[in-house]
């Protein structure tokens, strides 16, 4: 039993705790503006986990005329402008109706 305790406590120590995201501490390349809804933000590296409808897999999208949509878009905004990196998360299993070929966003977070 001390052994196992001892082992246990060892293997605590060497763990660590990763998050998996989507993309990673990514650049903005590009933020596309299109109509009432369609805003889409190109990054600098390959999105993983993209749903098979999106084929351009450096972008993601998200519907602006949102609450949540013009938060987003403040933040890649500002991304941008401070040359910060983002990471995030896109839905596994559908592409917005408004960009039919990108992951639509599900989360982010902007990191300095």
């Amino acid at each position: 039993m001390r052994k196992l305790i001892l082992s246990l406590a060892c293997s605590a120590l060497i763990c660590t705790h990763a998050e998996a995201f989507d993309f990673n501490t990514c650049a903005v390349v590009e933020i596309v503006i299109t109509g009432d809804q369609n805003a889409h933000v190109q990054l600098d590296c390959a999105i993983n986990n993209v749903p098979p409808c999106a084929t351009a897999n450096t972008y993601f999208a998200f519907d602006k005329s949102t609450p949540a949509g013009n938060q987003y878009l403040a933040m890649v905004m500002a991304a941008q402008a401070m040359n910060a990196k983002l990471t995030g998360d896109v839905d596994h299993s559908s592409c917005p109706p408004f960009q039919g070929n990108v992951a639509y966003l599900m989360h982010l977070r902007m990191l300095k």
